[in-house]
């Protein structure tokens, strides 16, 4: 049977066969998520290439759709404008 100590702690055949179950699953997730940033990118420019949006902005409002974040973004916006013209001000 296969046991390795490591500073970790002690780890016996069934533990590193589950380790090895969690590795490849987290794996498999991490090339899904690579395929589907894939898509991601590809759509992005095919909407920056048809409709001359710039990417930033496409990306930013998929993201604010996927957080259902409108109004904070706004909110931010109106801030951000607000604090930025007021520094602008000073001389």
């Amino acid at each position: 049977m296969t046991k390795v100590n490591t500073l970790f702690g002690s780890f016996d055949e069934e533990q590193l066969k589950k380790l090895k179950g969690y590795i490849d699953e987290v794996v498999l997730h991490m090339n899904k998520n690579k395929a589907n940033n894939e898509a991601i990118k590809d759509i992005i420019d095919i909407a920056n290439e048809e409709l001359k949006l710039p990417k930033k902005i496409v990306k930013r409002m998929a993201k604010t759709q996927f957080n259902n974040s409108f109004q904070t973004e706004v909110a931010e916006s109106k801030e951000f404008e607000a604090l930025f013209e007021s520094m602008q001000e000073i001389k």
